[in-house]
């Protein structure tokens, strides 16, 4: 089976969605305020427990954004994604 994380980063909200096999599981959405890093990590912690897995059941973490790469919630977002994709290899 291969689950992936999947954030979608706007400029108002964010929502971070666990696919499994191409199908949603999970979701869990939030505004933007300025805490993307906290609200993100969070997030995750939350699917990984209500579906009962660990970090590494989880292959890969996408971001997809419209938003400038000059945002400072979608450099953060990269920068989680890139280093969960490292830790779980």
């Amino acid at each position: 089976m291969t689950r992936i994380f999947k954030l979608i980063v706007e400029k108002e909200k964010s929502q971070l969605t666990l696919f499994e096999d191409d199908g949603e599981v999970a979701a869990r959405e939030w505004e933007e305020g300025r805490d993307m890093g906290r609200r993100l990590f969070e997030s995750i912690d939350v699917i990984l427990k209500e579906r009962g897995l660990e970090p590494t059941d989880v292959s890969d973490f996408i971001v997809e954004t419209d938003v400038s790469d000059n945002f400072t919630s979608v450099k953060i977002a990269e920068t989680v994604a890139e280093t969960y994709r490292f830790a779980v290899r």
